[in-house]
C-alpha cells in the first residue's frame, strides 16, 4: 500500500521526468523527419501522418500533464476542496479530473491508432493483416466513451456492467498494442530471414534489419511493459498504479520519437566491419554491381513503412 499524498506526489514527478525525455526527443525526431525525403509517394504520405500525429500526441501529453499539476495544486496546495484532497482527486465529475482521463484516453487512441497504420503500411496496406486489432481499437474507444460518460452521469450505466468495462481497458489495451507491434517484429522478422538465405544481410551496414528489429522490440517495451503491469496492479487493486498511470501519457509518445531518433543515430555511426558478402571468395556479387550491393538492400529499412515495398 502507498499513502496517497507520497502517492500522487511521485505520480506528479514521474511523469515530468518521462514528459521531459519525451519533449527533447519529440524536438529531435520532428526535425528529423522534416529533413527526410521519401522517394515514394506512400512513404511521403505516411511521413506526414507520422509528423501529424506525433504532434498531436505532444500536444495532449502536454496537455495531461499540465491538468496533474493543476489537479495536484489545487488538492494538495490550496486545499480547495474542505473534505479533503482525496475527495477532490476522486471526484471524477470535476472538469479537471474528466480532462485528465479523457486525455488519457484519447492519448491511447493516437498511439495505438499509429501503431496500427504503421502495420498497414509495412504489411503492403493488407487490410486483413491488422482486421482484429483494429476492432479492438473500436471496442477500446466503444468502452473508454461508455466509461468517461459514467464518470460524469453514474446512473446511465449500472455499476457491475461499469465496473466490468473498467476491469477491460488494461487488457484490451495491452492485447491490442501487443499485437500490432508483434506484426511490425514480424514483418521485419521474416524479411530479416529473406534477406540472409538470399545472401544480402551485411553485417557491417549502419543500420541491417537486425538492429531495426532490436530497436522496435526494446522500444515498444516501455509501453507495453506499463501497460502489462498496469493490468496486474488493478486487479490486485494496488495503489501504485497511481504512480504508474502518470508515465504512460508520455510514454506513448516516447515509443515512436525514441524509435526514430535511435534509427537516426544507429545510421549515422561508422563501422569498420567487412562486409558478409565481401568475405565470400565464391560469392556472387561484385564491387561494381550496385544492385546486388548489400548496401542497397538495407538502405531502405531506414525509412521503416518500406519494408512494405519488398516481397517475403
Amino acid at each position: 500500500m502507498v499513502r496517497y499524498d507520497v502517492g500522487y506526489t511521485v505520480a506528479v514527478w514521474v511523469e515530468i521526468l518521462f514528459y521531459a525525455i519525451y519533449a527533447c526527443l519529440f524536438v529531435y525526431s520532428a526535425n528529423l523527419i522534416l529533413k527526410t525525403r521519401s522517394s515514394s509517394r506512400v512513404g511521403g504520405r505516411s511521413r506526414w501522418i507520422f509528423l501529424t500525429i506525433t504532434i498531436l500526441m505532444f500536444i495532449v501529453a502536454t496537455f495531461h500533464l499540465f491538468i496533474q499539476l493543476y489537479r495536484y495544486v489545487r488538492a494538495f496546495i490550496l486545499h480547495t476542496d474542505p473534505r479533503g484532497y482525496l475527495k477532490y482527486m476522486h471526484d471524477l465529475q470535476r472538469w479537471d479530473n474528466e480532462a485528465s482521463n479523457a486525455s488519457t484516453v484519447v492519448m491511447t487512441w493516437l498511439g495505438d491508432g499509429l501503431v496500427i497504420y504503421r502495420c498497414y503500411v509495412i504489411w503492403s496496406s493488407n487490410f486483413l493483416v491488422v482486421i482484429i486489432p483494429i476492432l479492438l481499437q473500436l471496442l477500446a474507444i466503444g468502452i473508454n466513451t461508455v466509461t468517461l460518460i459514467w464518470f460524469q452521469h453514474p446512473k446511465i450505466v449500472p455499476f457491475s456492467i461499469a465496473r466490468t468495462l473498467l476491469g477491460l481497458i488494461y487488457p484490451i489495451a495491452f492485447v491490442r498494442n501487443a499485437m500490432a507491434t508483434g506484426l511490425i517484429v514480424l514483418k521485419i522478422w521474416r524479411q530479416h530471414r529473406s534477406s540472409t538465405v538470399s545472401g544480402l544481410v551485411d553485417r557491417g551496414s549502419r543500420l541491417s534489419l537486425a538492429k531495426l528489429l532490436r530497436i522496435v522490440i526494446e522500444s515498444a517495451m516501455i509501453y507495453t511493459l506499463q501497460v502489462f503491469a498496469l493490468v496486474i496492479l488493478y486487479f490486485l487493486k494496488s495503489d501504485f498504479q497511481i504512480i504508474l498511470q502518470s508515465a504512460v501519457v508520455p510514454s506513448v509518445g516516447l515509443v515512436f520519437v525514441l524509435i526514430a531518433v535511435r534509427v537516426h543515430v544507429t545510421t549515422e555511426q561508422t563501422t569498420t566491419t567487412v562486409p558478409a558478402w565481401l568475405e565470400r571468395s565464391d560469392s556472387g556479387h561484385h564491387l561494381d554491381t550496385d544492385t546486388s550491393s548489400p548496401e542497397n538492400e538495407v538502405a531502405y529499412v531506414i525509412d521503416v513503412e518500406k519494408l512494405g515495398e519488398v516481397d517475403v
